[in-house]
């Protein structure tokens, strides 16, 4: 566990050094990069920083102690892994288009539910453990690469995005070292929703091989991701009017990737809005 959050962080470092030094030497050299050179698919690697709120709601009515619930969310803010691989290509003059897939990390937490009480609830004792897994999403993406008198700005790639994303959350809810008759509520489901969201993208000026600089860039980005509604599971005690548990998540994402270009072959994505 040690390990895996040292090698979190030190990406994180590598990725941020690179965005400095790059920025320094943007003041150094601008050298005008081809549209062409952002054309072709590309793979890409980074740190998310990812906020999620996620609203869940035990619908047993007032039998069920895990009601405690309502009123209340699951929050978790954490830093993470994230893995994209995309493709773009040249729209018309100097817009892009492209197709992105993304793969999120998961989010975990457990805490105590303390937001609300009723009569059937042990307070400082009903816990909820939430998992939100394989969350994914393809997001379509449109830029522009920017011609400025700012040598930073210059032949940077502002984008717009918006897609659709997936997710698997489970629920645990129970009173561990209860001193009543302890019992468990669980729910599973797979949720949809929609991602938008914005960035900026950077060839890497900091190399001196032009294939190197061309096919290398830091992009940062932030987007947000809503997620339907779902109802399923059930309570495993003798629990009147048992209902199940509707799950929401929302998560909001700082994106800091390098990404790079394997190759130039395009899909010809402009030819299907002619």
């Amino acid at each position: 566990m040690k390990l895996i959050k040292h090698s979190k962080l030190l990406t994180f470092q590598v990725i941020f050094s690179l965005i400095i030094l790059n920025t320094q030497i943007s003041f150094a050299q601008n050298k005008k990069i081809n549209l062409k050179d952002w054309e072709g698919f590309y793979v890409g690697i980074g740190v998310e920083n990812s906020s999620s709120k996620t609203e869940i709601r035990a619908l047993g009515g007032d039998g069920d102690d895990h009601y405690a619930l309502n009123n209340g969310t699951k929050d978790k803010d954490q830093n993470e892994i994230i893995f994209k691989i995309g493709h773009l290509e040249q729209l018309n003059n100097n817009i892009l288009l492209g197709i992105e897939f993304n793969k999120y990390s998961d989010i975990k937490k457990q805490s105590l539910n303390t937001n609300a009480a009723t009569i059937y609830y042990d307070p400082g004792v009903d816990q909820t453990r939430l998992h939100l897994e394989d969350i994914l999403s393809l997001d379509a993406r449109v830029g522009t690469v920017l011609e400025n008198q700012d040598n930073f700005l210059n032949n940077s790639m502002i984008y717009g995005k918006v897609g659709v994303a997936t997710l698997r959350s489970s629920t645990k809810s129970y009173e561990p070292d209860s001193s009543r008759d302890s019992h468990i509520g669980q729910s599973k489901a797979r949720h949809y929703g929609s991602v938008v969201g914005i960035g900026i993208e950077k060839k890497l000026s900091i190399l001196d091989d032009p294939k190197l600089i061309n096919n290398t860039s830091i992009s940062l980005e932030y987007n947000m991701m809503n997620f339907n509604k779902k109802t399923s599971g059930s309570d495993s005690g003798n629990v009147v009017d048992s209902g199940g548990y509707s799950v929401k998540p929302e998560i909001k994402n700082l994106l800091l990737t390098i990404n790079y270009k394997l190759s130039d072959n395009t899909l010809g994505l402009k030819n299907l809005i002619k």
